[in-house]
């Protein structure tokens, strides 16, 4: 008995805890409802963002009723396109109450951009970039109600371009331009053929008149375009040819693997564009060892440690494009290594060598058999012959390497023998 009584006590307890959860949750949304978003000029919502009210009332109050009283509008009879203009409101402010734009002829339950009533009794909207007739219209949030409305005429707007009829590809062009620069409009330059509302390389209109614009890589016709910041429209537009610019080397027709020459050129120097020396059989768009370009019109590239035919080329920063080349031979080094035949163990001995002298090159000794790449005691290959190296503590057949700075290869070699 005592066992059941037990058991209908924890029901009854439970059964409370769950009718004050429920009585929670309940007070929990009436105190948290969705707070509208501040409005953007410069990122005006989308039509479909209708703001939603906003309770003053403390949590568990009900809202206090929305008042419905007319509301007047004051705002400028003719608006451009895309513009930022001033409306004077009065009316009941109701928390969340907000002025809109919104074309003339659409139900009353429409939202364009807009600006909520707390803001102030003046407050600033963003004209649509489609011309035509509008109304500013005041509207409870809570029931969506149109408390007052003045019409608005929306005036289109147009854009003019003036710049080069020729501009050489990844180079700046200067276009002066006239619009309404709006805020986020540019000027872009793109192929002829791509779609409205691409673009690539732009500059914004805020940058002033002239500006100057990054030409694409691609050569052929282009296409300057003015564009609104709200919606990418083409106010309007300029054809223009992109071209490939004019582009010389000048170097030797023949230089030893992994040596350092001069290379003379012309060009258009753009940023990041650089001269690269690799096999002629490389696909166009990869590099080997390069030089980037500056203001200097003589540059030092070091060369592949492959001998063979080779191209020097002009490549730009952006898109890897090869604006020039010049065939350039590749031969091996003729390398010498004259030392004793022997060497004991530990004990400093001379060689002499003859070779390139690449930045980087160096004499080593190492065990016989030791795997080409690796080293032992070694000298830098530089200056005049002889250089000094200490034989390995190890006894046994060892081997003399000239080795490359580059790519640590064995370029000639000499067997030598280390006595105890």
């Amino acid at each position: 008995m005592a066992q059941s009584s037990r058991r209908n006590a924890v029901i009854v307890v439970l059964i409370v805890l769950l009718l004050l959860l429920l009585l929670l949750l309940v007070r929990c949304n009436r105190a948290s409802p969705p707070v509208p978003p501040a409005a953007s000029v410069d990122q005006p919502l989308a039509p479909a963002a209708v703001p939603a009210a906003v309770s003053t009332s403390a949590p568990g109050t009900p809202a206090p009723a929305e008042v419905l009283s007319p509301a007047t509008i004051t705002a400028p009879t003719d608006v451009a396109a895309g513009a930022v203009f001033a409306a004077t409101w009065t009316g009941p402010n109701n928390p969340g109450d907000y002025l809109t734009l919104v074309p003339k002829d659409s139900p009353d339950h429409t939202t364009g951009n807009y600006t909520l009533t707390r803001e102030g009794p003046t407050l600033k909207l963003t004209a649509p970039i489609e011309a035509g007739p509008y109304e500013v219209r005041y509207v409870a949030t809570r029931s969506h109600t149109v408390l007052g409305r003045t019409p608005v005429n929306v005036l289109a707007i147009a854009a003019t371009l003036s710049a080069p009829a020729e501009v050489w590809l990844d180079s700046p062009v200067t276009v002066s331009w006239t619009g309404p620069d709006n805020p986020g409009d540019y000027i872009t330059l793109v192929a002829a053929d791509a779609p409205d509302g691409r673009y690539v390389n732009y500059t914004q209109t805020s940058s002033g008149s002239p500006l100057t614009v990054k030409a694409p890589v691609a050569t052929g016709a282009g296409e300057l375009r003015y564009m609104t910041g709200q919606g990418g429209k083409v106010l309007g537009r300029r054809a223009i040819q992109i071209i490939t610019p004019p582009v010389t080397l000048s170097a030797e027709t023949e230089a030893i693997a992994g040596s350092s020459i001069p290379v003379q050129w012309t060009g258009p120097g753009n940023s990041g564009d650089y001269i690269t020396a690799v096999a002629t059989s490389t696909p166009d768009g990869e590099y080997g060892n390069y030089a980037t370009l500056g203001s200097e019109p003589t540059v030092r590239l070091t060369l592949p440690m492959t001998p063979g035919a080779a191209e020097l080329r002009y490549m730009t920063g952006r898109g890897a494009k090869v604006l020039g080349r010049r065939p350039i031979r590749i031969v091996a080094a003729k390398i010498t290594l004259t030392a004793p035949d022997k060497a004991t163990a530990g004990a400093n001995f001379s060689v002499n060598w003859t070779g390139p002298a690449n930045s980087g090159d160096y004499v080593t000794i190492v065990a016989a058999g030791t795997p080409d790449g690796q080293y032992g005691n070694y000298r830098m290959a530089s200056g005049t012959a002889p250089l000094v190296l200490t034989a390995p503590k190890q006894a046994g057949p060892a081997e003399l390497r000239y080795m490359s700075g580059q790519g640590a290869l064995v370029l000639a070699r000499r067997p030598i023998l280390i006595t105890e």
